[in-house]
């Protein structure tokens, strides 16, 4: 978005005079008194109608100034602030309403003080201003060939805000002010949402607001060290303000060690503005012990092709759930794909079987399986729209020799090497993490099966809940 000036009247935000303490800051400010005439004023007066740089004496004028939060609603009250109006050297000039310049002397303290006013950040703008050269929104000026001053406008827009709205006042400039404006301001950045979620992951909800060049950027610190950006945007703006909102898998987040690890999350604008939120989260599950052993169980669900019927009608299948069940005295959850019909419609709600184990089950196929002209016939009949997978075997050393997808509602021919059904091949369907190779890259073992003490984010928040389930 591009910064609209008004130049009726320009209004370049003014303080006087370095003869201002930056320890003490007042209003109105500088040597002269309102109504003085002849002060020396130089610098780009184009808009005035004047060519390059010019040097022309001018009077100092009252115009006050407040502020409105756009956002909260808020406004300050009115501030006596300085307005050098350039004075006409007839008969060639011709300024009307366009000779007014609203400056402030280049003081830290004045600076400071009004970008606060502004809701800015002080010390950032100051550096803007201040550099060499300064920031490209700022315009310079020298009154009484000596002090130097820059545009308010400047200040307004590296506080965040800025489209002022200036209204005449009715006054002489000297008791009571030519000019009243507000300036637009917004708040600092904000950070509503940082927990998480109930699978490990971080939910983040972060707003940055300005009135021109709307912008946020997160950027995450683990345990006080690893630091990433984890997003920026600046689109779309609503009401002068960008939102982010999102999840953030805990395999995005840099440094984290097992247990638990403070994040902060930093949010920023384009102003130096910045909001931080710091939370505690576990990588893993620590509760009750810690931590806890996944494993993958031993009996992996298969249908042997003895169980089909000779003929060709589809007779043999069932459910097939996708569960996880903890085991509090051992401390550890087995991980499987079985044949458990009882669980009805109750996936992702822990389920306690006995005292010490307690269940939960993440997904639920219906299958059909029959003999066809080649092999066999997997029909998925699922509800669930996830889809089936299964491994074609060949059962002396457990080879697999081909994997299928089945979506819900459809069909696939397995077709075997040769037409053997006493126990040559069979169908595996392996479980989630079975087929995504989570369990073929595990460093630990326990019973002989795989074993691991970290988690994969899909059965994260599966684990912690059934580990922390208390009925």
């Amino acid at each position: 978005m591009k910064i609209r000036f008004v130049f009726i009247l320009v209004i370049i935000a003014l303080l006087s005079s370095v003869a201002v303490a930056s320890a003490q800051v007042t209003y109105p400010y500088g040597a002269f008194n309102f109504g003085t005439k002849d002060i020396v004023l130089r610098g780009n007066f184009s808009k005035s109608g004047l060519q390059g740089i010019q040097q022309r004496k001018s009077t100092v004028n009252r115009h006050d100034l407040r502020f409105h939060n756009e956002i909260s609603g808020q406004t300050s009250d009115y501030i006596q602030t300085v307005q050098h109006d350039i004075q006409e050297m007839l008969p060639t000039d011709d300024f009307k309403d366009r000779r007014g310049y609203h400056i402030i002397p280049l003081d830290e303290g004045l600076v400071k003080d009004l970008a606060t006013k502004a809701n800015g950040n002080a010390d950032w703008v100051w550096k803007q201003v201040s550099k060499n050269p300064p920031h490209p929104y700022v315009q310079e000026f020298t009154v009484d060939r000596k002090y130097k001053y820059i545009n308010i406008g400047a200040i307004a827009y590296l506080s965040g805000g800025g489209d002022p709205e200036m209204q005449p006042a009715g006054g002489d400039g000297v008791t009571s002010p030519l000019f009243r404006t507000t300036y637009k301001t917004t708040p600092w950045p904000s950070i509503p949402i940082l927990e998480q979620n109930s699978n490990g992951s971080l939910q983040i909800k972060a707003l940055a607001h300005s009135i021109f060049d709307t912008a946020i950027t997160g950027v995450v610190t683990v345990n006080g060290t690893a630091t990433k950006q984890l997003f920026s945007k600046n689109t779309p703006v609503s009401n002068y303000t960008v939102t982010y909102e999102g999840n953030v898998p805990l395999s995005e987040l840099p440094g984290l060690k097992q247990g638990q690890n403070q994040v902060t999350l930093t949010v920023s604008d384009k102003f130096g503005r910045t909001a931080s939120k710091s939370i505690v989260i576990q990588n893993g599950i620590t509760q009750g012990c810690q931590p806890v052993l996944v494993k993958m169980r031993d009996a992996t669900q298969r249908i042997y092709f003895p169980d089909v019927s000779d003929g060709s009608t589809i007779k043999y299948g069932g459910p097939l759930v996708w569960g996880m069940q903890y085991n509090s005295v051992v401390c550890s959850v087995l991980e499987s794909v079985n044949k458990n019909n009882g669980i009805g419609d109750k996936l992702n709600q822990p389920i306690r079987v006995s005292d010490i184990h307690t269940s939960i089950f993440m997904n639920r196929w219906e299958f059909k399986i029959g003999k066809s002209k080649n092999g066999v016939i997997l029909e998925n009949h699922s509800i669930d729209t996830k889809p089936l997978v299964a491994y074609l075997i060949e059962t002396k050393g457990e080879k697999v020799l081909k994997r299928y997808v089945v979506n819900k509602g459809q069909s696939v021919e397995i077709v075997l090497p040769s037409k053997k059904y006493k126990g040559e091949y069979s169908i595996q369907f392996p479980s989630p993490l079975v087929d995504s190779g989570f369990w073929a890259k595990a460093t630990a073992t326990r019973d002989g099966m795989p074993a691991s003490y970290t988690y994969p984010d899909q059965v994260r928040g599966a684990i912690q809940a059934i580990v922390n389930f208390k009925k």
